[in-house]
Parts: C-alpha cells; structure tokens; sequence
C-alpha cells in the first residue's frame, strides 16, 4: 500500500502558530498546530504515533492464552504492575511486565525446569499451554494452575498446580504425594518407586486428586475411570474469587469432550469435588438443552478458555469457539445468576459474539480468542490473542487489547439485560488507557448538536462510547443498539461544555461503511480562553483521515473499522467545538452513496482531557 512521507516533525509543527485578526464578527482565530498521526518514517507500514496518547495493536508480544493479573497488594514490590503470562514454550512459561496493558517488558520465566530427568522436570517435559495465575491474600501465595505432556507418558495435557511468593517466580509444582489416590484406589505414597514409574509419578503435581476427580467426572457420565486418558486430562484453567461472597471457583476444559466445567474450592490446593459442574457444552445454549441450538456454534466442538466476570449481580462466562489455528476463532458470552449456573449462552441478538473477526470477513486481523478481562482504572478491558499471519492463521499469536462497554438490551424474553460489547478487535489508532495516559474522554459531558441529521437518527449516537465495529457478527443487537449517527448531508457538529476542559486530543471516528465514509474533516473550530485571560478560536483546516491505511487490501470499497481522523496538539482551554464535515466526491471515495446509506456516517467522537 502506497504511504504518504512527511518529515516535519511535531516539534516544528507545534511552533507554527499563525495569528489572524478581525475575522468573522470580531473574532481572533488563530490556526492550530497539530499532528494527525498519519505520518510515516520511509519504509514503514505504520505511521508514527505519539505512544504517551494513543496506542495500536501491533504485534508487540508474540504469546498465544494471554492471562494478566493486576498486582494489588501494596507491600509487593510490583505493586500496580500488570503481568501477562501465555503458551510460551513446552518447559515453562515466560512472563511480562507492563504499567498500561499495551507495552509489555519482558521479565524472565516464571516457571521453568531445565532439569528434565527430575520428575518435576520431566512432568512439563512438552507442550505446556494456557497458564492462569491468582494471587491469594490469605496464604500470601501466587498460584498458577497450567497443562502438560509428562515425559514417557501415555497421557497428554496433565493439569499442573503451581505456587510462588512472587509474580514473577519461581513457580514450584506443588507436591500431593502425601494426600492423593490413584484412580485405581492406590495411595500414591504407597506406590514403590514412584519416582521412576512413568505411569504414576506426575500424578502427585497434578490439580487434582485422581480418584476422587475420576469419580466425580464418572457420576456425571463423562468419564470411564477404567481410562485414565479421559479423566485425567484438561485444559485451559481459570481460577475466580466472587467478590460478593469470597467463595472460590474454578473452571477449566475436560480434554476428552470440551466442555467447560466448573467447581467450588475450599483452597486453590484443595477443590470441592462434589460441586463439580458442567458450565457448557458446544453447541447447546444451556448444559440442559436437549438439541444444539446455538447457530455460530453448529460447526465446532470447541469451547474453552473460561473467563468469569461479574456485573450487576450476574456472572457472565467468556469462552472461546472453533479451532485456535482457525480464522473464525471467537470469544463469546453466557451469563447466570450464580457462579455455577445454570449458564446461558446469549444469541447473536444479545450480543453473543463478544470479539472476533466479523465473521472471518475482516483483512487486517484474524482468531482472535482466548482472552482475560480486567478492570483498569474502572474501565474494563479484553486482552486476547490474534494470529501473527491472517493469510494463515495457526499457532503463531500475538497479545492485542480493546475496551468493553456495558450495554443494555433486550433478552430472549423480552426483559433488559446487559451485555458485554468490545470496541474491538481494532488494528487503528486507539487512545491509551485513561489510567497510563492521564487523558479520559469527556465527549459525554458536552451539550451536542448537529445540522442535516438524517431522520431516525440521533446525535447521541456521537458520544455513546460504543465504536462501530462488525457488519455481519452479531448483526440484529449491532443494527438495534450500535448505531452511527448518520446525515443527509454536509454537516457541522457542535460539542458545548458547560465550563472550559483542558483538551489535548480529537478523534473523529469514521463510518465502518465505505459508502458513508467521510474522506476528511474540512474544519475544526475550538472556542478556546488564552494563557493573558483573552480569547479566540482556534482552527484546523482539511484534517487528514488515513484512508489508504484503512481500506481493506482485500477489498478497495472496504473501509476496516474503529479509525479516526486524529487531531493532537498542545493543551487548549476550550469550551466548544465545531466539526464541520463535507461529502466525499466520487473521485475521493468512488462508492460513496450507494446502497441507500447515509450521506455521512460518524461513529463516534472523542475528546481526550485531563
């Protein structure tokens, strides 16, 4: 794709200040310096961005079943430090360090055994997956619950437990050998020689008691203890405290079936084997569903990598669906009322499909699944996973975060329910967390209006927080609840604060549809108080939006969503602006207007303040 080279810096841009007096009643308008974001160092694929604003998801930490973890006990050293853990390798996992979820430093294994003759080492010999870590206050212990592949093994994808005094590491496999059965009714004490026997001697590290799991997974017909195989192996775990009670669960994948099962703990060593649960089955909207009934689920017998997340006194279950290495990998969404269910998988109409790849339709990213949700400065996030090669997919992955909303709509019965929606997965320019940057949007709090709205639609779409996102996905709840606001003409849109904000950026969020698509922004007006107590206002002509970055490759009349036409400047006082938007020609924007859509479509608009 062919980019635009610009050598002015945002150092000379921002001593260019020209100074216009007696215009336009009386007014002193002076013309803004300003950086677009759009500017490209020769050679690359991605313009320069200002990393202390705004962030991209590029391909910065290459690690597939991102867990993060927020270190909140103050007397640590890594106190209000976030740490990812991943499937990083077969004898370990790596970790990674970050203040603001996006930038991530390296910080060395936390778990690894280089020795593979000690049974230690030789338990997590190979292809160990999905590590999941928690932090518990009362045994002032980092646990770390993860799979493997014993050496000279029959069985495959071991569950491990681990714990460390630290974040970091190192973490040990915690030794049951005193405590645990095999699924024969031997005590693994018992065992002679258990340390060479390559039937037994992993068992002792394991999650969870042999027998006494064979039997609960027997009672509910999902296992024939006569095959260890089946009732020994899992995958994919994650531990959960329920802030309302304390309780502890966990939830993981049963290897032989794919279900996500779920469990009380009386500690994270020591499970509640009789409260073993089935959460969901692929394809069935409950575990008691007599047929499958699910439709973007039809053709899969995948769902794995549970996360729990809680709202509103329901619990809302995150798995993921269809094959990892496929570009149809997706994240969706059941809630219940109780940790343990009964869950429910939410329709497409609900929202269902919490993040993916628009139905595999989208260019720019692809599988992305697997995911943590956390809470950051009281705004949530998704952090998951997306293929290194959207031409190829497979196990090559990379770490890629968005925002989740809360949205309100109507369930399968007509009562209100919220719903996870991601502003997501986006490959544009995004403003970095409020809590790394300092800057928060306040286009909610403005007074906003606009000219040639189109009928039907609203101005309040303009600051509602949501980005417009997929096209196919989830189409009836993004049709019904994801709007843009769209106009029937050239327009200009009005944000009135009610007192002066200190504003330091602009986003002006395009159109998902090329047919509505702004090309650029003609003009941007701020009603600004100077640093000598006078006033005047400030301006930019012809904004730039990057649309050579965001059409699709695939297709030139695709337009890849959640982009922006980004203005940054040095802080103003301001306490009105005006966006005024032209129609792109045919020549700028060849299909614009067809299929009925609207002249001009804004998804969103941002304001970035301190």
């Amino acid at each position: 794709m062919k980019k635009r080279l610009v050598t002015v810096s945002l150092a000379m841009m921002t001593a260019i200040i020209l100074l216009i007096a007696g215009c336009g009643e009386g007014k002193n308008y002076i013309e803004m310096s300003y950086y677009d974001e759009t500017s490209y160092e020769e050679g690359a694929d991605y313009s320069t961005i200002n990393e202390n604003l705004f962030y991209r998801n590029e391909r910065k930490v290459d690690v597939a079943d991102p867990c993060v973890v927020y270190v909140d006990d103050e007397n640590d050293t890594d106190y209000g430090s976030y740490y990812l853990y991943g499937t990083t390798g077969n004898t370990g996992f790596f970790c990674w360090k970050s203040d603001d979820l996006v930038n991530w430093e390296g910080v060395g294994y936390a778990l690894l055994y280089r020795d593979l003759s000690t049974p230690q080492g030789k338990a997590v010999s190979v292809d160990s997956w999905a590590p999941e870590v928690i932090y518990d206050g009362e045994a002032n212990k980092w646990y770390m619950f993860f799979s493997s592949t014993p050496k000279e093994s029959s069985n495959s994808f071991i569950p491990y437990i681990a714990q460390s005094d630290s974040p970091s590491g190192p973490f040990e496999l915690i030794d049951h050998i005193d405590s645990y059965t095999a699924t024969d009714g031997t005590p693994l004490k018992d065992i002679e020689n258990i340390e060479t026997n390559n039937s037994y001697y992993y068992q002792r590290y394991m999650t969870f008691d042999p027998l006494k799991m064979s039997q609960e997974l027997e009672r509910l017909g999902l296992a024939d203890m006569d095959n260890t195989s089946d009732v020994l192996r899992a995958i994919d775990f994650h531990p959960y405290v329920d802030s309302a009670t304390g309780d502890k669960y966990l939830y993981f994948n049963t290897s032989v079936n794919s279900y996500i099962m779920g469990m009380e703990m009386n500690s994270w060593t020591d499970p509640k084997y009789d409260t073993l649960t089935i959460i969901t089955k692929p394809g069935y909207s409950t575990p008691s569903a007599a047929e499958k009934d699910v439709p973007n689920e039809m053709n899969t017998s995948v769902n794995e990598a549970a996360w729990m997340t809680e709202h509103g006194g329901k619990y809302y279950l995150t798995y993921s669906t269809n094959s990892y290495k496929d570009k149809t990998y997706q994240v969706c969404q059941a809630v219940a009322d109780s940790p343990l269910g009964e869950f429910r998988k939410l329709t497409e109409a609900e929202g269902g499909i919490l993040i993916s790849a628009d139905s595999a339709l989208r260019d720019d990213v692809s599988g992305t699944g697997h995911s943590s949700i956390i809470n950051a400065g009281g705004q949530d996030y998704i952090v998951y996973h997306a293929h290194n090669s959207i031409a190829e997919g497979g196990s090559s992955r990379h770490v890629a975060v968005d925002e989740i909303e809360w949205v309100t709509v109507k369930d399968v019965q007509g009562n209100d329910l919220d719903v996870m929606y991601a502003n997501g997965p986006t490959t544009s320019v995004q403003p970095l967390p409020e809590f790394a940057s300092e800057y928060k949007n306040i286009a909610d709090q403005a007074e906003v209006s606009a000219t040639s709205v189109a009928d039907g639609s609203s101005v309040s779409f303009l600051t509602d927080g949501l980005l417009s996102i997929n096209r196919y996905a989830n189409y009836d709840m993004v049709e019904t609840y994801i709007k843009e606001t769209e106009f029937s003409a050239g327009t200009t849109i009005t944000l009135k604060f009610d007192d002066y904000k200190t504003i330091r950026a602009l986003m002006i969020y395009n159109s998902k549809n090329m047919e509505s698509a702004f090309y650029d922004i003609e003009r941007v007006e701020f009603d600004c108080r100077l640093e000598d107590g006078t006033y005047a206002t400030k301006y930019i002509d012809n904004l730039s939006f990057d649309i050579e970055a965001y059409t699709s490759t695939d297709d030139i009349d695709v337009l890849r969503p959640a982009s922006s036409a980004v203005a940054e400047f040095d802080e103003i006082e301001c306490n009105e602006i005006r966006i005024t938007i032209k129609p792109a020609t045919e020549e700028q924007i060849p299909v614009h207007g067809f299929n009925d859509l609207a002249v001009i479509a804004v998804s969103e608009i941002r304001v970035l303040s301190k």
